[in-house]
C-alpha cells in the first residue's frame, strides 16, 4: 500500500498543522502519514524557532508516522528548489502515492492549469518575463504580471498573492516535470490568514505564534496553549531544548562571515551581482538583525529573499552546490528524524523500495554513503552544530551533537530518543 506525503516546516507546530494531518487521515483512513520537514533552518530565510527534534516530536505526537529532514540547502531555497527537492525526496521513499498540502482556496484545477503552463513555458510568456525582469522587477512580481496576461480567471490575482498557493503550484510543477506517480490532494485553509500576526483564532498562523513568542521573550508558554495541540504544548513545557532562537542569535556568526577575507558574495545561492556589491560595501554590520534588514531592503527584492541570501552566506551554501544538486535530481540520501513505533513496518518496507540511502544513525553515515555524498551530508551536520552553538550562547545549555542524537521513536505513552 502507498501512503500520504506532506511537506512542511512546523515553525512552530500549531493547530493548523494538526488540522492538515487530521484531514489527510480522514480522507485516506488506511494510509500512513509521512512528513518531509525542514531541519534547523527554514524557507523564509530564518533559523527555525525551535530545533528539528522538538518539532519532530510535536509532529509524531499529533499523528505523523514518519518524519524525514529536508537538507538545509533545499529547506532554505526558493520555492521551486524547495518543492522539487521535497517532492523528489518523498518519491525516493517509494512509499508515497498521495501528496496532501494546504491551499488558501479550493482551486486545485486552476493551480494545476497554472503549473502546467509554467512547465511548458510558451515562447510569448518567456519573452514577456525576460522584458519584465530587465525592467528591474523581482522574479515573483515579473512572473505574476506575465501570467496575468494569460489567465483571465477572476481568482487568479488573489491566488498568486498567497504563499501556500505559490508553493502548491511548485509541488504540482515538480510532479509533472519529473512524471511522478503522486496524486495531489489540496486541503483549503481554515482559520487565520498566512500573514496574520494576531492570535484571534485557535487555528492561527505560524507568523502569529512566532511574533507572540518573540514579543513575550518566551517567559511562559501559557499564551500559546490554545493555539496548538495539548501534546505539543506539553513538549514545549517539558523539553529543556524547547526554547526559541531568532536571527539575532546568529548575527555574530554572520558578522564574522562578512569579514572573512576575499569573500565573493555572488557565489552564494540567490545573491545577485548587484546585491553582492551592496553587501561588499559593508565594513561593520549593525548589532541588530532587523536594523540590518531595513538597511538592505530593496524594491526589487522581498525581505524574505534578502533573508535567504544572508542565510546562504552564513551557511556557505553556494550556487554551484545547488546547480549540482538540481542536475542530479536533488536527492542523494534521506535523513530519518523520527517515527511512531506502530509505523516501524514502513521502515522495513523502505529497505526494499527506496532508491537512495536512508540515514538513521549519523555515526553510520560514512559506511552507507558514497564519498561525495558523505561530504554533502557532513556540511548539513555542521549547519546543525552551528544552531546548537547559537542555542548554547543564548541559554547556556549544551545540546547533544548530531553524532550523539538518535532517531525519535514515539509511542502513545512516551517518547524514546
Amino acid at each position: 500500500m502507498k501512503h500520504i506525503g506532506i511537506i512542511t516546516e512546523l515553525n512552530p507546530f500549531h493547530n493548523g498543522h494538526a488540522y492538515i494531518i487530521d484531514a489527510a487521515r480522514t480522507h485516506f483512513p488506511d494510509k500512513k502519514v509521512i512528513l518531509m520537514m525542514s531541519g534547523d533552518y527554514v524557507q523564509r530565510g530564518e533559523p527555525a524557532i525551535f530545533n528539528k527534534y522538538v518539532r519532530t516530536e510535536c509532529a509524531l505526537s499529533a499523528g505523523a508516522d514518519l518524519v524525514f529532514e529536508i537538507p538545509a540547502l533545499f529547506a532554505t531555497a526558493s520555492a521551486e528548489h524547495f518543492a522539487s527537492a521535497s517532492i523528489l525526496s518523498l518519491a525516493a521513499t517509494h512509499l508515497v502515492d498521495t501528496l496532501c498540502f494546504g491551499v488558501e482556496t479550493n482551486t486545485l484545477s486552476l493551480l494545476q492549469e497554472i503549473a502546467h503552463f509554467l512547465v511548458t513555458e510558451p515562447i510569448p510568456y518567456q519573452h514577456q518575463l525576460k522584458e519584465l525582469l530587465a525592467s528591474g522587477l523581482s522574479y515573483a512580481k515579473a512572473r505574476s504580471i506575465a501570467l496575468s496576461d494569460h489567465f483571465t480567471d477572476p481568482q487568479f490575482a488573489d491566488i498568486m498573492k498567497q504563499p501556500n498557493n505559490i508553493l502548491a503550484i511548485e509541488y504540482l510543477k515538480a510532479i509533472e516535470r519529473y512524471q511522478l506517480p503522486i496524486t495531489p490532494f489540496a486541503i483549503p485553509r481554515i482559520g487565520a490568514g498566512y500573514h496574520d500576526t494576531k492570535l484571534d483564532h485557535t487555528i492561527c498562523s505560524a507568523s502569529a505564534l512566532r511574533h507572540t513568542i518573540k514579543q513575550h521573550s518566551f517567559s511562559s508558554c501559557e499564551e500559546l496553549q490554545a493555539y496548538m495541540p495539548d501534546s505539543s504544548y506539553q513538549i514545549l513545557v517539558n523539553r529543556s531544548d524547547a526554547r526559541p532562537l531568532f536571527w539575532n542569535d546568529f548575527l555574530p556568526f554572520l558578522q564574522y562571515a562578512f569579514l572573512y577575507p576575499a569573500q565573493k558574495f555572488n557565489k552564494f545561492c540567490d545573491v545577485s551581482n548587484d546585491f553582492a556589491n551592496q553587501l561588499s560595501a559593508y565594513h561593520l554590520l549593525p548589532d541588530d538583525f532587523d536594523s540590518l534588514l531595513k538597511e538592505l531592503s530593496k524594491k526589487h527584492m522581498s525581505d524574505t529573499r534578502i533573508k535567504r541570501c544572508l542565510l546562504n552566506i552564513l551557511l556557505m551554501q553556494t550556487q554551484t552546490q545547488m546547480n549540482y544538486a538540481k542536475a542530479n535530481h536533488y536527492v542523494s540520501y534521506l535523513r530519518l528524524l523520527g517515527f511512531r513505533k506502530e509505523a516501524s513496518c514502513l521502515l522495513k518496507e523502505m529497505q526494499q523500495t527506496t532508491s537512495v540511502p536512508v540515514i538513521q544513525k549519523v555515526t553510520k553515515a560514512r559506511e552507507i554513503l558514497p564519498e561525495e555524498t558523505y561530504h554533502t551530508f557532513c556540511n548539513d551536520i555542521r549547519k546543525s552544530h552551528l544552531y546548537n552553538q547559537a542555542f548554547y550562547n543564548r541559554y547556556g545549555i549544551t545540546l547533544p551533537t548530531e553524532y550523539e542524537r538518535n532517531v525519535i521513536i514515539y509511542t502513545s505513552s512516551h517518547m524514546i530518543e
